[in-house]
C-alpha cells in the first residue's frame, strides 16, 4: 500500500475510495460496480467479503442473502454453486439483471491490470481457515502490495495480519467506545496499520486524526458522499475518503489546489 498522503491540501494528495464499487452507479460488490470505479477514474476500490459453505470468499455486505440478492438465507450456509447462480442485480437496475455474486478471486483479477489500490472489508467467516484462505488468495494473485484487509472485527485484523507480514491491515471504528483499543492495535502494526473511521466521529472529535497518526496509523473515512462535509473532514487531516458517489467526489478534489 501507499503511505498517507502528506497533509498539504493539494488535490494530488486526496485519495477517493469506491465503497462498494461505484455503488451509486451499479449493485454493489459487483464485478459492474468495480468496473465502474474504474470507468470513474476512483484511485481505489472498497469491497466486503463473505464466505459461503465451502469457504471460497464472495463479495457480500450481509450475512444474508435477501437484501441484494434474488435469494435467501445465509450465505454461509449456500455453496458456490448456489450462490453463483444467483442474481445479484435486479434488485438495483433491470440493466443489472443476471449479475452474479462475484468471488474475491475473480474481483482481484478484474483490478489487477489497473492501478486501483483494494480495500477489502471481511464481515463475515465460518472458521479461522476462512481467513488464512483470503490471504492465500491474494497471494496467489501477486496483489500483497495492492491489498489492504480491514474489519470491525480487531480479531480478524490481528489473525489476518499474523499471515503475512508484508500485507497491510486496517481497524474500522464506528464507535468512540472502541477508539482505544483501536489506537493500540494498531500502534503495535506499525506502518501496516490504518485506522478507518465513521466519517461523524471525526466530524466530532477532529483530534482522532492526531491521535492515530501519532501511533504511526494511517486514517481514512467512511461514507463521504457530500463535498461539504469532506471539505470539513479534510481541514482535519483527512486524505483519504471512501464514498459511494464517486463521480460527485472526484469533481469535488479536482476544484482543490494543485489539481
Amino acid at each position: 500500500m501507499s503511505s498517507d498522503p502528506a497533509p498539504n491540501g493539494d488535490a494530488a494528495a486526496i485519495e477517493i475510495i469506491a465503497h462498494r464499487g461505484f455503488s451509486a452507479a451499479a449493485p454493489e460488490n459487483t464485478l459492474a460496480a468495480i468496473r465502474a470505479a474504474i470507468d470513474a477514474g476512483a484511485d481505489a476500490v472498497e469491497w466486503d467479503l463473505q464466505t459461503a459453505s465451502c469457504g471460497t470468499p464472495v463479495l457480500l455486505h450481509d450475512p444474508h442473502l435477501g437484501r441484494t440478492t434474488n435469494g435467501f438465507g445465509p450465505v454461509r450456509r449456500r455453496s458456490m454453486g448456489q450462490l453463483g447462480a444467483l442474481d445479484a442485480g435486479s434488485w438495483f437496475s433491470e440493466e443489472f439483471a443476471g449479475e452474479p455474486i462475484p468471488t474475491l478471486a475473480e474481483a482481484l483479477e478484474l483490478v489487477r491490470p489497473t492501478d486501483l489500490r483494494i480495500y477489502s472489508e471481511v464481515k463475515g467467516y465460518r472458521e479461522l481457515e476462512d481467513l488464512d484462505r483470503m490471504v492465500a488468495i491474494v497471494e496467489a494473485a501477486h496483489m500483497v502490495d495492492r491489498v489492504r484487509f480491514i474489519s470491525l472485527d480487531f480479531g480478524i485484523v490481528d489473525r489476518i495480519a499474523g499471515q503475512n507480514a508484508e500485507i497491510a491491515v486496517g481497524h474500522v471504528v464506528d464507535e468512540p467506545s472502541e477508539v482505544e483499543a483501536a489506537l493500540a492495535s494498531a500502534g503495535a502494526l506499525g506502518d501496516r496499520g490504518m485506522l478507518d473511521f465513521d466519517r461523524r466521529m471525526i466530524l466530532d472529535d477532529p483530534d482522532l486524526v492526531g491521535r492515530a497518526r501519532s501511533v504511526g496509523a494511517e486514517v481514512a473515512v467512511w461514507t463521504v458522499d457530500d463535498p461539504e462535509e469532506a471539505d470539513r473532514l479534510l481541514g482535519t487531516g483527512v486524505r483519504r475518503f471512501t464514498t459511494n458517489e464517486v463521480t460527485v467526489l472526484m469533481n469535488w478534489r479536482s476544484m482543490r489546489p494543485g489539481a
